[in-house]
C-alpha cells in the first residue's frame, strides 16, 4: 500500500518523564482560518497563532501525521516527548491565505484533506488546484476527503447494502485519481467527512488507505485503530487557550473493550449504556469520569481490575446525527495531564 503523508498537528508525549516512556501523540483538526467564516468550523487568525505560539513556547516537535501514526501505532520509530502535527479538513482558502504563512514562518508541516468536487466547480470559499499545488510543492501532504463530502456511512433512500458499497468506494476513488491527476500524488491518509466513521466504512477505505481521520476527541496510542484515528476538533468557542491545553497534554485511556463495539455501528436507535473495559495504566481510574457532547456527567458504576470496567448510563440521550460521550482521568504521575476516550455513534445513519 503506497504511503502518503497527510500532514497534520498531531501532539506526541507530555512534559513528563513517565509520558515520554508512553507513546502517544494528538491529532489537531482545523477547518478555516477565519473570522469571517461559520464560528461552528473557524478558528480566528489570531487564535490559530496564539495556538502555535504555546506550541513553540512549550517546545513541541512537529512532526507530519504519517510519520507521527507510523510511529505510535505501528512502532516504526522511538516516540520523543512533546511532537505535533495539524490537518486542515476540505481545503479552505483562508488555510492558504492565514494558517500557510504562520506555519511556514516556523518551517512546520501541516496537511490538508481535499473534497475534490467542490475545488473543481470553483466554489467559494474553497482554495484552487494551483493553490493546492502551491502547497504540495512547499511538502504539505494532500489528503482523500472524499470527492462528494456526503455523509458517507448512511445508504440512500431504496438503496441496498452493496449498492450503497459501489457507490462509496466509486466516490472514495474517484476523489483519489483527482487528486493525482492535479496534484501528482495517491493519497493513503483518509478523513472521514463530518467525521462519520464505521466499520464498514472503514472497510472500504483500508482498501487503498493506511490511516482514516476520524473527528473525536482524544490521543493516538499503540492500540489506536488506524482507520478510525481521533482528532482534536478546534472552532470558536471549543478554541480557548485552557482547552488547547488540555488537548495537547492529553494521552489515550488504555481502553480494550467497548459495548456497543466501537465506532458504534451496532447502535439501532436510542444508546442506553455504554460499558468499557479498561487496561492498568499511569491514571487515577477510580476519578475517571464521562460526560454527553453538551457536557452532562453521566451516571457511571466502577469495578476494579484489571480489567477495570466501567458500566456508563446514557439512558436514550442523544438525537439524529453524531453523538459522543468522553471519559476522562486525570494522571497519577502528578503532570496534570488527562487521559481521554470518546465514544461515538451516529443515530438512525445506517438502515437496515
Amino acid at each position: 500500500m503506497a504511503r502518503v503523508i497527510a500532514m497534520v498537528l498531531v501532539v506526541v508525549g507530555a512534559a513528563s518523564p513517565a509520558a515520554a516512556q508512553e507513546p502517544h501523540g494528538v491529532v489537531l483538526l482545523y477547518h478555516h482560518a477565519s473570522a469571517d467564516t461559520p464560528p461552528s468550523t473557524s478558528v480566528t487568525p489570531e487564535r490559530f497563532e496564539a495556538h502555535l505560539d504555546y506550541l513553540e513556547a512549550h517546545d513541541y516537535r512537529v512532526w507530519p501525521v504519517d510519520r507521527l501514526l507510523a510511529a505510535v501505532i505501528g512502532g516504526e520509530e522511538a516516540v520523543p516527548a512533546n511532537v505535533v502535527a495539524i490537518t486542515f479538513d476540505d481545503a479552505y482558502e483562508s488555510v492558504y491565505t492565514q494558517a500557510r504563512p504562520m506555519l511556514r514562518e516556523r518551517g512546520w508541516p501541516f496537511a490538508v484533506f481535499v473534497n475534490t468536487d467542490a475545488i473543481d466547480a470553483g466554489h467559494s470559499p474553497y482554495m484552487s488546484w494551483d493553490q493546492l499545488r502551491d502547497l504540495h510543492a512547499e511538502g504539505v501532504l494532500i489528503g482523500n476527503h472524499s470527492a462528494s463530502h456526503a455523509h458517507l456511512i448512511a445508504r440512500e433512500e431504496g438503496e441496498s447494502r452493496e449498492a450503497w458499497k459501489q457507490r462509496v468506494a466509486a466516490d472514495l476513488e474517484r476523489a483519489g485519481r483527482r487528486i493525482d491527476e492535479a496534484i501528482g500524488v495517491q493519497p493513503d491518509i483518509f478523513a472521514y467527512p463530518y467525521g462519520e466513521d464505521s466499520a464498514e466504512l472503514a472497510g472500504l477505505v483500508g482498501d487503498d488507505h493506511a490511516f482514516g481521520l476520524a473527528q473525536r476527541s482524544g490521543a493516538v496510542g499503540p492500540g489506536t485503530d488506524p482507520l478510525s484515528v481521533p482528532r482534536f476538533p478546534m472552532a470558536s468557542g471549543f478554541d480557548g487557550m485552557d482547552r488547547f491545553e488540555l488537548a495537547v497534554r492529553t494521552r489515550p485511556l488504555p481502553v480494550v473493550e467497548a459495548e456497543p463495539e466501537p465506532p458504534g455501528d451496532g447502535v439501532r436507535g436510542p444508546l442506553r449504556s455504554l460499558r468499557l473495559a479498561l487496561e492498568d495504566g499511569t491514571y487515577r481510574a477510580a476519578q475517571l469520569a464521562c460526560y454527553s457532547a453538551g457536557g452532562e456527567r453521566l451516571q457511571a458504576s466502577f469495578e476494579e481490575g484489571p480489567p477495570h470496567r466501567v458500566d456508563i448510563r446514557v439512558d436514550g440521550r442523544g438525537s439524529t446525527g453524531r453523538n459522543k460521550i468522553n471519559c476522562t482521568a486525570p494522571a497519577s504521575d502528578g503532570s496534570g495531564d488527562y487521559f481521554w476516550y470518546a465514544f461515538q455513534w451516529v443515530q438512525d445513519a445506517v438502515r437496515d
